[in-house]
């Protein structure tokens, strides 16, 4: 009997160690396996820091915005449109000068169209490059029914000439009187000497006898600079000379 009452008491004693054991286990374990748990992310949505970083965007080198600053043209220094010369309804001489008086050193034919480069200071004579003759220039009238500019004449730098233009003459050496035309001017003859000579642009005249009736055309007359012609026959074929 002893020795059975024993023998509970050493299982119940076993049973109460196995119990403290399992006991002891349960303690110890969530410990062990929050250790083990990842890390989460204090932020929502925030990448976990094992995920690569992503690229930054590449960005237009600040060199290259500057260049195009530095490459454009200031509003200031760009070139101006052009101003364009047309001729139409017939032909133009190109003169030496702005003027009238200046000799004529080319043509401008209808249909032609140049570029003109220069002024004067009003604005009625253009100058422009020769387009028979490359870098040599001369001047056309913006005033004749031949000619169209097309632009803005006072953007065209103003041009000197540097010698005027060399006088002409038209001098009647003739006992009659006679007139110049397309000018309509008319000369007296050889005795009133303050008279019978004119000055006249570069061009070509038509010299009529006055004192003849129908008034007889003589002669047709070209000038050029610093030229002087005589008129030295009249209508009935008389011939003369100036004193």
């Amino acid at each position: 009997m002893i020795k059975m009452i024993e023998k509970y008491k050493v299982e119940i004693l076993v049973a109460i160690l196995v119990l403290a054991a399992f006991s002891l286990q349960a303690c110890t374990q969530p410990t062990e396996t929050e250790a083990d748990l990842p890390q989460a992310s204090s932020t929502p949505g925030e990448t976990s820091t094992s995920t690569p970083r992503p690229k930054a965007p590449t960005r237009i080198p600040t060199k290259t915005a500057i260049s195009n600053t530095q490459t454009a043209t200031p509003a200031s220094t760009r070139t101006p449109k052009s101003v364009i010369f047309t001729v139409s309804g017939g032909n133009l001489n190109i003169r030496r000068g702005p003027d009238l008086a200046y000799n004529y050193v080319s043509v401008l034919y209808d249909g032609d169209v140049v570029i003109a480069i220069g002024r004067d200071r009003i604005g009625n004579w253009v100058q422009i490059e020769l387009p028979s003759n490359a870098g040599a220039k001369g001047w056309v009238s913006t005033e004749t029914d031949y000619s169209f500019v097309e632009g803005d004449l006072k953007s065209l730098p103003f041009v000197e000439v540097a010698k005027d233009a060399v006088p002409a003459f038209i001098r009647n050496c003739t006992k009659h009187k006679i007139l110049v035309q397309p000018v309509n001017v008319e000369l007296l003859n050889k005795y009133n000497d303050l008279d019978n000579i004119g000055h006249f642009d570069v061009h070509t005249y038509q010299i009529y006898d006055l004192d003849i009736s129908g008034n007889v055309r003589l002669e047709d007359v070209t000038l050029s600079e610093g030229k002087t012609v005589d008129i030295i026959y009249d209508g009935a074929g008389e011939k003369s000379k100036c004193e």
